[in-house]
């Protein structure tokens, strides 16, 4: 296939410059241009409402619902006590931007030490740099679980390859505590602690490490007396089948046509005998192809796309190629371990690239979002060790790979996530949401989002503190200062385990009064699946008493018959 590895490779000053300069100038014009804007009634505003539960005292799973491990909502909860408050919710999307960056730079960081990109032709700053545009699209700027359990992975990859076994498993153990599906990456991290090192007792250690902060975990639930409202809570949501759907099923039956597609022109070149002009390799038409249809789509549907047709779950196969294959696409790469022996160097090539591909995998291993792209630099680096052994160079793909980025992801967004969803521009969020709740100084949205924050606060002044904003709105309580009367803050059937009428009753007896949004007052399920419904909201909707209509939300209050309604 005309591949053979150069011995050597150096980059000019100027390509050194160059890269330098995208590392730092895109990541910032992200932070400027992108993360100011949107709020919706839903995802947004999860775990800032769920911290401020925190900084009031209360304990997850003992006072109120949380159905994944909760260090995530400690996490933000300490962000949110040091930000200055007309800085909050926006420095909370920043946080994400932040964190998304600082999960391309450690994971290349780690990588770079396992293999030598330089000699592969790859400079390091241009991968970070690609894989933070390819992954922060993924989803919209506000705090995440998920953006959490990739950042605590990537830390622990870096620790394992830097010689802090200990903390490697402190933090692989981090991960874990941010979301189930991460429970197979700690593993991974205690085998790459031991074969970088060629020591078992690394191993050991990093297993120590990650083992040592699960038993203070289980002793601190002990202590608060949440165990059996922990186990309870975090179990029974994602069944066998579902697991394996997002786990396996969706990558066999991912859109196949588009690789099918980038692959003809090369073996018409291949079956002729003819020299392959770079332009027509099967990586530069898989970027076309996938450019050209992702903006076309979003001009078509005018909605906010997360992703392309099926890239992250290809790369996630390419990733899995060169992992079976190692010798074939990563050990001319490795960086040779001292005293090891080819059988050493293959598992390591296999175990490095692995691990940061499970932190990919584990991404989407639930009921939601089942995409792997958020840990996007191992899914690049597949995609470009599998084009260097096809016979092409690293620099000029990866280049590609960047513009690709920016063109599609700047479509993307120009129109915003939010829910409902609503066909308007990115210019339509021109609204600063600081002049109702100062906390959201400079967070811009559009029309209705502003109107119902008027109203929310006109509402909670004449109705008083308790109240719940249903089916959703999860940061109510926290913006308006509000100790929460509500012991969840989405009443979504899936964020409650299923305990609607557990939370049905709760309401009926603390005599709370409800602000339904008034364009979801209909909304059976929030999305496809099953636990998606909304059986609390709904029951609100066709058995309380509406005592107020405003243009956004609808003020209902429990039926005067208590006794009779409870039957």
């Amino acid at each position: 296939m005309g591949y053979s590895p150069p011995s050597k490779q150096t980059f000019s000053p100027a390509t050194r410059l160059t890269t330098g300069l995208a590392g730092i100038l895109i990541p910032l014009a992200y932070l400027v241009l992108y993360t100011p804007y949107g709020m919706d009634s839903t995802d947004f505003g999860y775990f800032y409402g769920y911290a401020w539960r925190i900084l009031e005292g209360q304990v997850p799973y003992r006072d109120f619902y949380y159905i994944k491990p909760a260090l995530p909502l400690y996490w933000h909860a300490f962000w949110l006590w040091i930000t200055p408050e007309r800085w909050e919710v926006l420095g909370g999307k920043a946080g994400f931007v932040a964190a998304m960056l600082a999960t391309s730079w450690l994971v290349t960081a780690s990588l770079n030490k396992v293999f030598n990109l330089e000699r592969m032709g790859l400079p390091a700053a241009l991968l970070a740099t690609c894989g933070f545009v390819w992954g922060v699209h993924s989803f919209p700027h506000m705090p995440w679980h998920t953006v959490d359990g990739i950042l605590f992975a990537a830390g622990s990859i870096w620790c394992a390859v830097s010689g802090r076994p200990a903390v490697a498993g402190l933090l692989a153990g981090c991960a874990m505590l941010c979301k189930q599906s991460f429970l197979l990456v700690p593993l991974a991290v205690v085998a790459l602690a031991w074969l970088y090192s060629g020591r078992w007792q690394s191993g050991a250690k990093c297993l120590v490490g990650w083992l040592g902060l699960m038993a203070a975990v289980y002793v601190t639930l002990w202590l608060t007396g949440a165990m059996d409202a922990f186990l309870r809570m975090t179990t029974g949501q994602l069944y066998m089948a579902e697991a394996l759907d997002a786990g396996i099923f969706i990558y066999l039956r991912q859109n196949w046509w588009l690789p099918i597609m980038a692959c003809v022109p090369w073996l018409v070149f291949r079956l002729r005998g003819w020299p392959i002009p770079r332009a027509f390799f099967p990586s530069y038409v898989y970027l076309a192809v996938l450019t050209v249809w992702y903006v076309l789509e979003v001009c078509r549907t005018e909605a906010w796309i997360g992703y392309g047709t099926s890239w992250p779950t290809f790369f996630m196969l390419l990733g899995a190629l060169s992992v079976f294959l190692p010798s074939v696409f990563l050990v001319p790469w490795l960086r040779a371990p001292e005293g090891g022996s080819p059988k050493r160097s293959i598992w390591l090539a296999r175990v490095a690239l692995g691990a940061a591909l499970l932190t990919s995998w584990s991404v989407a291993i639930s009921g939601g979002y089942k995409i792997p792209a958020f840990f996007a630099v191992p899914l690049i680096l597949s995609f470009i060790a599998v084009h260097i052994r096809m016979g092409g160079r690293a620099l000029p793909l990866t280049w590609a790979c960047l513009a690709a980025g920016l063109l599609m992801f700047w479509a993307g967004y120009q129109h915003p996530y939010v829910f409902p969803a609503r066909s308007m521009p990115r210019a339509a969020l021109s609204l600063d949401a600081g002049q109702i709740y100062p906390k959201a100084q400079n967070v811009m949205v559009d029309p209705i989002m502003y109107e119902k924050l008027e109203e929310l606060k006109v509402l909670r002044a004449k109705y008083g503190p308790v109240y719940k904003t249903l089916p959703g709105f999860c940061l109510s309580y926290y913006l308006n200062d509000d100790k929460p009367v509500c012991s969840s803050d989405w009443l979504i059937d899936w964020e409650i385990n299923a305990e609607a009428d557990t939370l049905y009753q709760e309401l009926l007896e603390n005599k709370v009064t409800v602000f339904m949004e008034r364009d979801q007052m209909d909304t059976v399920k929030a999305d496809a699946y099953e636990r998606a419904t909304y059986t609390v909201p709904q029951k609100v909707r066709h058995s309380w008493r509406i005592v107020e209509e405003g243009r956004q939300f609808v003020v209902f209050q429990p039926p005067l018959n208590l006794k009779k309604s409870k039957n």
